[in-house]
């Protein structure tokens, strides 16, 4: 880790801390004033929370939970409407502490049951490539979801099937399939280079 165990003494100050103290209390802080920014940010759009959550998952990376009797106003009709939020206080965030926040914004575990429903969808596409080993190439999804995708299909830990990104921004699709025994081979020696 990038942390040393040396001790120091904070300026205006007679106590002595090591600095795992002092970044456990900058992370403390640092969570602290983001969990202030988003309950500001949902006040004044006059939502009512009933609990917020900030959780440091990784270096700028945060998951926010909230639990709100609100929740089909932040949702809508799709998951759109919450992605559109979740950009809206990444954007703040960013300003606020002059630096890149990635948020993983939930409501009321929505996303966990959007996640479910994704899993089973993928597992039962992974079933049908198993029985028959057609490739299936599925809807377009964002760069997140894909990155679901491609860790469930390997959590599955089943040798024989894969899964591949093809195409470009939001044309960017996957494909999952079944290896082979037989692969294709090339003779370069065929072709004029």
């Amino acid at each position: 880790m990038f942390v040393k165990k040396n001790t120091k003494t904070c300026k205006n100050s007679k106590k002595y801390y090591n600095n795992t103290q002092l970044l456990f209390y900058f992370r403390i802080m640092e969570n602290n004033k983001i969990t202030q920014i988003v309950h500001d940010f949902f006040e004044k759009l006059t939502i009512e929370i009933d609990s917020l959550e900030v959780i440091q998952e990784e270096e700028n990376i945060f998951y926010v939970k909230i639990q709100t009797p609100d929740s089909s106003l932040l949702i809508w009709y799709s998951w759109k409407t919450l992605e559109d939020i979740r950009v809206i206080l990444k954007n703040i965030l960013r300003t606020d502490e002059k630096q890149n926040v990635i948020i993983h914004l939930e409501v009321n575990d929505y996303l966990i049951k959007k996640d479910e429903k994704l899993f089973d969808f993928v597992q039962k596409k992974v079933e049908l490539v198993q029985k028959t080993g057609q490739e299936i190439v599925l809807p377009f999804f964002s760069s997140y979801e894909r990155k679901k995708i491609h860790s469930f299909i390997l959590s599955l830990n089943d040798k024989s099937i894969f899964s591949k990104s093809s195409g470009e921004w939001k044309e960017r699709r996957i494909t999952i399939y079944k290896k082979t025994d037989h692969l294709k081979t090339l003779d370069l020696d065929a072709i004029d280079i």
